[in-house]
């Protein structure tokens, strides 16, 4: 394994999944339009009784190595909780209703699982779901899984607000509004909003909604969401690894597939970087795809001057803007602080 990716590569990783997604999603977009009533900017401003902080929540293997929703759960956390979609469907089985999900990929089939697929007995065979640590309840029984995230869906998507992107693929879009979530719709920030021929200018041209960067994934996305559009402070983050835990096997990676394309498996190793965080004494390894979306991350928080509390106790982001937090001990500040602003 490598120690870092240079510049190059990083572009590269960027460029290839750029024009994976553009067209699909701007295919997506022009789908979606009928259903764009609502932005971002039409949020209605949280009670007061949220205070002022928010966690946002990934779908990364420390918010199962940690229990982190057991965490929120036991320390009645009263903040604001901004969940990407892979983490939904943890939070629902665990009796926590998000108060948004954030929701930017485009795929056309992965996504709508993490709402329940209605059509998931008709799609074609995928270990995607099997093979990984993003949510290990569906790593088994993926039919009685998939009809109880059904159930919780429609049973709580009410109460839960949906930070649609533009270009997710319509059949999430459709799951969502048979659940009864309410949508606000946003464009992601994919190039150069002023460039020749930029892809972002074409999304906003098409819907007219406002404009966010991502950060590249759900996870990001959903930090972001919190301090740029709720403009809440602080906002820590959970469940956001951006890489793979100590002993997790190659093959059960997210992007394992792709890899083994370009890599023989006697030398996939190569394909992967190792990152040592100090805070655990543990030597983590991610991929270039997680590596890229960890630079990106990294490079939001220094551009934005956000302080980024890292309360997932695993993972790689480590960097200038980030301090490490262990999550009670934010959840018991952000208690404290609450309890005195009421008082006064």
């Amino acid at each position: 394994m490598k120690s870092s990716l240079d510049r190059a590569c990083i572009d590269l990783v960027a460029q290839a999944t750029f024009q994976k997604t553009a067209e699909i999603g701007f295919a997506h977009a022009k789908q979606n339009l009928p259903y764009m009533k609502q932005t971002v900017l039409d949020l209605p401003r949280t009670s007061p009784e949220k205070g002022t902080s928010a966690i946002s929540m990934a779908a990364g293997p420390s918010l199962h190595r940690r229990e982190t929703i057991q965490k929120i759960k036991q320390l009645n956390y009263r903040g604001t909780l901004v969940v990407a979609d892979g983490a939904m469907g943890h939070c629902l089985r665990n009796g926590v209703i998000p108060d948004y999900v954030v929701c930017v990929d485009p795929h056309p089939t992965w996504i709508i699982r993490w709402f329940g697929d209605p059509d998931l007995a008709k799609r074609e065979d995928d270990d995607y779901f099997r093979r990984q640590d993003l949510d290990p309840a569906l790593n088994t029984k993926e039919r009685e899984r998939n009809d109880e995230l059904i159930r919780l869906v429609n049973e709580h998507g009410h109460k839960i607000k949906v930070i649609m992107a533009t270009c997710v693929a319509p059949n999430v879009v459709a799951r969502c509004r048979e659940a009864g979530m309410p949508l606000y719709w946003w464009n992601p920030i994919c190039d150069d909003y002023d460039a020749p021929n930029s892809h972002t200018r074409r999304l906003y041209d098409l819907t007219g909604m406002p404009c966010m960067v991502t950060g590249g994934n759900g996870g990001a996305s959903a930090w972001i969401f919190a301090n740029a559009i709720l403009e809440k402070s602080p906002v820590a983050f959970v469940g956001m690894d951006l890489g793979y835990a100590p002993g997790t096997p190659l093959s059960k990676t997210q992007y394992y597939h792709e890899l083994i394309k370009f890599y023989p498996e006697d030398r996939l190793s190569e394909a992967y970087i190792e990152i040592h965080n100090p805070y655990l004494n543990e030597t983590w390894y991610t991929d270039p795809t997680y590596y890229w979306y960890r630079q990106c991350f990294l490079d939001v928080v220094k551009q934005s001057g956000w302080t980024a509390y890292n309360c997932t106790e695993g993972g790689t982001l480590i960097g200038e803007g980030i301090e490490w937090m262990a999550l009670d001990q934010f959840i018991k500040e952000q208690q404290r602080s609450y309890q005195l602003s009421a008082v006064s």
